[in-house]
């Protein structure tokens, strides 16, 4: 007869979540992919708020202060691709994307490494650049260049992961948006996204000039970093998260507790380059505001808080009321007659459609419909 099985050890448990049977990362999606998996996690009692968040905090008991951090590849860079930018650009983007989750959530970071991976006929130089292009946003950024990892790959990918420091209790989630609260944006918006199209349709690609005023924009990416320390500062925000995968992902996300979120379409701070290519090539202004890749912030912030934060911070800072938190489930726009739109359509999202791979995700941005 045979002996009953032993049962587990505690650091044996099988946690594993549930199989997703014949479904490919195609089919799923990063997003879908990501809402079928982390519900099955085990989340450690000491990650703040659980998982799916911009950056995940961990609840340091003894300290005065949480740890937060993020780990995040970098896309590879448009304008890197386009030949408009060399390969530091990588570097920052590395950098960027990674303190501005950070920033969205309420940290500070603190420092910052990079891993490397390329094929071994990949350039020396152009390893070298991604580096220093990393080294020389965060100093730039006050964080900590504490170096990295450099490997052999089929293909190149870069790698950043930043840590910084939270106050208790300072942790802005992406879920909590409330009926009555207020929409900021950090930053204007549109701009990525018009200095693309102007490149592209206007200048033909060719770099001069003219034309550096674009490709800065799009090689040299910057995080909101005085608009989200001034938001942090004040602690006013109830929830807030990166834009940099197109305005619409936030307000999706936003909505997804259950609420509604209404953007006022007369209120969209738009970015000169966006008013500039839409007067120049004709797409629609409107279609600007689904572009991404400008670094914003999106927040929302209580009704009592929200008329004292515009008033003391509006004038000084790129900080801007576009639309507020309704009762109504889904995202909606209003127009300047009044009128109350849907909004749907594509965002960055792996395996599905990249801001990255520019010219298919572009094309949604050019001719696609979101509003209406």
């Amino acid at each position: 007869m045979a002996s009953p099985a032993e049962p587990k050890k505690s650091a044996e448990v099988d946690s594993s979540p549930a199989s997703l049977a014949a479904e490919n990362m195609y089919s799923l999606g990063e997003k879908g992919f990501l809402r079928q998996v982390l519900p099955g996690l085990y989340s450690d009692p000491r990650l703040v708020g659980g998982f799916g968040h911009d950056a995940s905090v961990i609840e340091l008991a003894n300290a005065p202060f949480n740890l937060i951090q993020k780990i995040d590849r970098a896309s590879h860079p448009v304008a890197l691709k386009r030949g408009w930018a060399d390969h530091r650009s990588w570097g920052r983007m590395a950098v960027t994307a990674n303190c501005s989750d950070i920033l969205a959530s309420g940290g500070e970071p603190v420092s910052c490494m990079v891993a490397v991976m390329v094929p071994g006929e990949e350039d020396a130089d152009a390893v070298r650049d991604v580096i220093v292009g990393a080294s020389d946003e965060c100093r730039a950024r006050g964080v900590v260049y504490a170096g990295g990892d450099t490997k052999e790959a089929a293909d190149a990918h870069v790698v950043g992961c930043c840590v910084g420091v939270i106050p208790k209790g300072g942790f802005l989630p992406r879920d909590t948006a409330e009926v009555g609260d207020k929409i900021f944006c950090a930053g204007r918006i549109g701009g990525f996204a018009g200095a693309y199209f102007l490149m592209q349709k206007i200048y033909g690609g060719e770099i001069g000039r003219e034309t550096r005023c674009y490709t800065d924009y799009l090689s040299l990416p910057v995080a909101q970093w005085e608009v989200a320390r001034e938001i942090n500062s004040r602690r006013v925000a109830r929830c807030g998260m990166d834009a940099s995968d197109g305005v619409l992902d936030v307000l999706q996300t936003f909505a997804a507790s259950g609420v509604g979120v209404e953007v006022n379409l007369e209120r969209i701070p738009y970015h000169p380059f966006a008013v500039e290519c839409a007067a120049k090539t004709g797409i629609p202004l409107t279609q600007f505001i689904f572009g991404g890749g400008d670094w914003n912030i999106l927040y929302a912030v209580p009704a009592q808080s929200a008329e004292r934060l515009t008033a003391e911070v509006g004038d000084r800072l790129p900080l801007f009321e576009i639309g507020e938190v309704t009762e109504e489930e889904g995202v909606w726009a209003r127009s300047g007659t009044g009128e109350r739109l849907p909004i749907t359509g594509v965002v960055n999202e792996h395996f599905v459609s990249r801001i990255e791979d520019a010219s298919g995700f572009m094309d949604h941005i050019e001719r696609g419909s979101f509003i209406g």
